[in-house]
């Protein structure tokens, strides 16, 4: 006896699988998928169920979940698109593919499909496109290869209904995937801006080490053209050139990996190492903006689980707000910290703190809307991804209330070990 010749059962589970779904994060969806499909296998007595999702460009049906009993061959993943081009195509146009008996119900144009059919001994097959609107974001499939099965107009509509509880998980996951592209897109574009008005910063440092490792070598050439060669003095050139050589690549592999677009990857990371990455990075353009920076770093703070190129990227920022916050104060007054510690709950809290004019409660209250700026050539946007990067590891950005002049803009992070 399947799910289906007891109504009230089926739809309890079908209560049960689409408020699984409501409260899954996208993250957590996957997984679920597989239980959702195993399921419907065990409900419906049927031999394989799987889902497929179609490429943006519409021109792969990717194969992402399935499950099969020990009855039925298991479906390889990849692109349905190359093995089953007509059955691929009706899934764009988002037509439902309905077969009691197969190969005998394929169209004639169905080569490649007939031949597979025979070739796996398939017997039935029942697909469902997902509709997200007008657009077509996959299809979920129920095989039979025991037996021949009649698609009763009940078990159509119980089926389609559960179709859609997978089509709107997917549609969640897959939303929540293009927000993260799109925050990587604005970080990286940040990061490229801000990167603009530190290069000539950058330049100049790495212009030092070029210098001196001519002079080196101008040395040493003189060194060698002597009578007789003090082979000391040449040899104490040439690790000054291997020094200064190792000091410039250093200076470009920081701006580098600073500036690569890569997609977000959270590692085990030492908060404390990118502090002192990011004050190295900024230490020219600090100078010369005559900004005197300090560490108060806590010891044995925990490592975290966060991409710390984005923590890089929200320390480059506020650091860089602070530095010019405090261009209308007198050089000897141009003083930034960082400290870092642990709060009691367990979390990570980073402090910035400058000794500019401080924020005012207009400034206070939009501090992180988008495109809000109290820079005359800024886009706004900084704070505002700021924000978007820590809340999405799943911490908090916020200035601390005081009184007097200076800001101290305080990041909490979870600990979240691996």
């Amino acid at each position: 006896m399947t799910a289906f010749d007891r109504p009230e059962i089926f739809e309890q589970q079908l209560a049960e699988l689409s408020a699984t779904f409501v409260s899954l994060t996208p993250e957590q969806v996957d997984q679920q998928i597989d239980w959702g499909l195993q399921l419907l296998l065990e409900a419906l007595d049927l031999d394989r169920s799987s889902i497929a999702e179609l490429s943006a460009d519409g021109q792969r049906l990717e194969v992402t979940h399935s499950r099969s009993t020990a009855r039925a061959p298991p479906l390889a993943m990849g692109d349905l698109a190359a093995v089953l081009p007509w059955f691929a195509g009706m899934i764009r146009r988002g037509e439902m593919l309905r077969f009691d008996r197969l190969p005998e119900d394929l169209p004639p144009e169905a080569t490649a499909e007939r031949e597979y059919c025979i070739g796996i001994g398939l017997k039935s097959q029942l697909t469902f496109p997902f509709l997200v609107g007008e657009r077509v974001i996959g299809a979920i499939g129920f095989a039979s290869f025991r037996h021949e099965m009649h698609w009763t107009p009940h078990l159509l509509r119980s089926l389609r209904m559960t179709s859609e509880v997978f089509a709107n998980a997917l549609a969640r996951k897959q939303a929540a995937h293009e927000h993260l592209k799109l925050r990587e897109q604005l970080a990286h574009s940040a990061r490229l801006n801000t990167m603009g008005e530190v290069v000539a910063s950058v330049a100049h440092e790495v212009n030092q080490p070029l210098f001196a490792i001519v002079s080196n070598a101008r040395a040493a050439e003189q060194l060698l053209a002597r009578e007789t060669p003090d082979l000391a003095e040449i040899g104490a050139a040439l690790e000054d050139i291997v020094q200064d050589a190792n000091r410039a690549s250093a200076v470009i592999a920081r701006v580098r990996s600073f500036l690569q677009r890569k997609p977000t990857d959270l590692v085990s990371t030492d908060m404390n190492a990118v502090i002192e990455t990011v004050r190295s990075l900024l230490a020219p353009e600090l100078a010369r903006r005559r900004v005197a920076i300090s560490l108060a770093l806590g010891d044995g703070l925990p490592a975290i689980r966060a991409d710390p190129v984005q923590l890089q990227q929200v320390l480059v920022n506020l650091l860089m707000n602070a530095a010019e916050a405090m261009e209308a104060v007198p050089p000897r007054q141009r003083r930034l910290e960082i400290r870092s510690t642990t709060e009691p709950d367990g979390r990570l809290r980073l402090d910035v703190v400058d000794h500019g004019p401080g924020l005012t409660p207009e400034v206070r209250s939009r501090l992180f809307d988008a495109f809000f700026t109290t820079k005359p050539n800024g886009l706004g946007m900084g704070l505002a991804i700021c924000r978007s990067i820590v809340e999405a590891h799943g911490g908090r950005i916020q200035p601390l209330d005081q009184a007097g002049p200076g800001t101290t803009m305080q990041v909490w992070l979870p600990v979240r070990r691996a």
